[in-house]
């Protein structure tokens, strides 16, 4: 029997366990083959079951990184390499990136003289956002997209205050009409508390309310209703003088959240700190809230090591129970990124920089080479553009 012979849907599910580096071979094959393969749908199963890589943001710069992790028969040590820098084909330019944001395959990065370009590393589709102009001292933008019709769009969120509470404001740029829109949201009354993450087109963010009791929480922003929601953490807030507490999120397989708390004491002569993960254990899509299950537990004093610094991004191996996250010393404008799990804590990443590309370091994020395509948009045939 030939492969034309089978079902279209069992040709589809077969194809939808082919990496994308061969898919992108064989797109041309046949039109059907090429419609296939710009299904939003398709591509959603196809990237799902996409063997997963590393990026990183390193001096201005978006790098690949292979990371190893010691198996029960690995005698290969731990490492952290930075395998090359990614660049653009369709902009040549020398573009100084400040930050990421990974979404279903794409990046929208924000450079250091503040434009915006959404970019697919692996087929290096680019496409330049207009960004509008603000009285605005901090803002940050995220990539998402409706469930229905997979339509990108990025929120833009701002405030006069880098500490400040979310600004009741928002705007939103819509990838077909090419054109921003501002829209106003008064439920979210908090303050972000890290850097957002990507899963099934929405947003999440670590928060506390900006009024008593000051709890923390996760922010969701749903690209396809334009709200802001709030999901519940597995720990409870510590406001105590002298406690310091860390959280922040990250995506396991475009699956699950996880979350990354650690708590240090000052008050104690010991300097306790300890580090929890845990991960979500049902479908993010499905859940009216979150339900967390345990996953790691890392006791400092017992590993002989010191508290971390500032972690500010981190990865989850559920198969071999580790993570891989980055911290950093603001005194010394040192970087580092380790390997932790119940026994074992590895510094497998250090590099020192100057306090100009400090800003932009680091950031780690999953990534899985993916054929998504980014919307041109639809200009009016009436309309002819200026030059």
């Amino acid at each position: 029997m030939m492969f034309s012979d089978l079902p279209r849907d069992l040709q589809a599910e077969i194809l939808s366990r082919v990496p994308a580096r061969y898919l992108q071979q064989l797109k041309t094959t046949c039109k059907r083959w090429y419609t296939l393969f710009k299904d939003p749908g398709f591509l959603k199963k196809n990237l799902a079951r996409a063997e997963r890589g590393f990026l990183s943001l390193i001096n201005s710069r978006v790098c690949s990184i292979s990371i190893n992790l010691p198996g029960i028969h690995n005698s290969v040590d731990p490492s952290f390499d930075v395998t090359g820098v990614l660049v653009s084909k369709n902009d040549p330019e020398d573009v100084k990136i400040s930050d990421i944001f990974q979404c279903n395959g794409l990046l929208l990065c924000t450079t250091t003289d503040r434009r915006l370009v959404v970019w697919n590393p692996y087929t290096g589709q680019t496409r330049w956002i207009p960004n509008r102009s603000s009285n605005a001292l901090f803002h940050k933008f995220v990539l998402g997209y409706e469930q229905d019709s997979c339509s990108y769009k990025v929120l833009r969120y701002k405030s006069y205050d880098s500490l400040g509470p979310l600004g009741a404001e928002f705007e939103i740029y819509e990838f077909n009409s090419d054109s921003w829109s501002s829209f106003y949201d008064v439920s979210p009354m908090c303050t972000l508390q890290s850097k957002g993450v990507s899963l099934k087109g929405n947003t999440y963010w670590i928060a506390s309310d900006t009024e008593e009791p000051f709890g923390k929480f996760v922010l969701r922003f749903d690209f396809t209703t334009k709200k802001f929601g709030r999901l519940s953490l597995p720990f409870q807030t510590d406001d105590a003088d002298g406690v310091v507490e860390t959280a922040i999120l990250s995506v396991v397989r475009e699956e699950k959240l996880a979350l990354l708390y650690e708590r240090f004491d000052e008050n104690t002569e010991d300097d306790l700190s300890e580090m929890k993960i845990w991960v979500t254990n049902t479908k993010i899509e499905e859940a009216k809230d979150l339900s967390w299950s345990s996953f790691l537990v890392v006791d400092f004093p017992k590993l002989m090591v010191t508290r971390m610094t500032n972690v500010s991004s981190f990865l989850v191996d559920e198969e071999k129970k580790m993570v891989v996250f980055c911290d950093t010393d603001t005194d010394v404008y040192l970087a580092r990124a380790y390997i932790v799990g119940e026994n074992i804590y590895q510094e497998i990443y250090k590099e020192t920089t100057t306090r100009e590309s400090f800003c932009y370091w680091p950031r780690l994020v999953s990534y899985a080479p993916s054929l998504v395509q980014i919307q041109l948009g639809q200009v009016n045939p009436g309309c002819k553009r200026k030059r």
